[in-house]
């Protein structure tokens, strides 16, 4: 069994979609402009919890007008967008290949799934599996 998770996250990891991640990471970690508005982003932040401590109530807005348009600048930058893209599909992956997996087992076998015991596959289908669990 473990053998066939390891195997199964070999496969993941030499899909298109990591690898198109992986790029795109390496993309964004490289990337002299994103690692500079990251820079700021961490020193603005800074000075507004100083601010804040402070009670420096006009300088607080300032430095937060100033943490949205960097915010705004950096996720707007292409290559940001692109990896946070892969981000989502990446995510959409792993999470359908859980689903997949829990309801093969649970299809398989009775298999407690957030407090309620799976049956079949929860579709109301020709196994009449929604009938049956209610």
């Amino acid at each position: 069994m473990l053998a066939f998770a390891k195997k199964l996250s070999e496969q993941v990891g030499a899909s298109a979609e990591v690898e198109r991640f992986r790029q795109a990471e390496k993309q964004v970690q490289d990337s002299p402009r994103v690692n500079q508005l990251i820079d700021e982003i961490k020193k603005k932040q800074k000075e507004l919890v100083h601010a804040k401590h402070y009670q420096k109530s006009e300088y607080v807005r300032l430095l937060e007008k100033e943490l949205e348009q960097l915010q705004y600048e950096f996720d707007h930058l292409p290559i940001v967008k692109e990896y946070q893209q892969y981000q989502v599909e990446i995510n959409d992956l792993l999470q359908t290949i859980q689903r997949v997996v829990a309801e093969t087992v649970s299809a398989k076998i009775h298999v407690e799934v957030g407090g309620e015991v799976a049956r079949g596959c929860g579709s109301g289908g020709s196994c009449g599996c929604k009938s049956r669990s209610k």
